[in-house]
């Protein structure tokens, strides 16, 4: 039962959703001494080793500590309602295909919230804010670089991020500029554009 219900989640489950179906504390317990059964990921979050997803497991969990009580596709389905989030900042970029950032966790949620091992921006998104990337919902392109113009970091590293983004036609140098704002200067002056 418990690997068919991690099969469903891309190789998660929750405690909530084990105790939903009928696993009882005691089990949930002795499972997680079975590494090979149960992993724990901690905040009521497991993984079935066997069903891990090695390249996108880290965004998913992060993803599902946002709603333990849903699945990854009903999160998925509802990124803006209140209990969902959208991957964002250097996660989104990181997902997009951004070289050299700072794999650090972001997510972007309706209401402020508090939960650990990532960093929860507070902020309402618009329809077009949000793209799915295998799965999961991800801050837009000029939505991604929007919130890095506003993140405290060099502006070498974000000018990584932004010379993807012209390279892969997604945005002109102009459009980047406008959308970065206040660090647009310190970012821009490290592309061949900017001499």
């Amino acid at each position: 039962m418990v690997v068919d219900l991690a099969a469903a989640n891309d190789g998660l489950v929750t405690r909530p959703q084990l105790l939903a179906e009928g696993v009882s504390p005691t089990s949930i317990a002795r499972l997680t001494r079975t590494p090979r059964a149960l992993s724990s990921l901690g905040a009521g979050v497991y993984l079935v080793p066997a069903l891990e997803d090695m390249r996108f497991g880290p965004f998913k969990v992060a993803l599902q500590r946002l709603s333990p009580e849903r699945f990854l596709s009903q999160i998925a389905g509802d990124p803006l309602g209140e209990r969902g989030g959208v991957l964002s900042h250097h996660a989104a970029a990181e997902l997009h295909g951004a070289p050299d950032l700072a794999q650090e966790m972001h997510v972007t949620v309706p209401r402020r919230r508090c939960v650990g091992g990532m960093t929860l921006h507070t902020a309402t998104l618009a329809p077009d804010d949000v793209v799915m990337v295998e799965g999961m919902p991800v801050t837009s392109v000029e939505r991604t670089t929007y919130d890095l113009g506003r993140w405290p970091m060099d502006g070498e590293h974000r000018s990584r991020w932004v010379d993807l983004c012209i390279d892969e036609g997604w945005l002109t140098y102009e459009r980047a500029a406008e959308l970065l704002g206040p660090s647009a200067e310190e970012s821009l002056m490290y592309l061949p554009m900017a001499s």
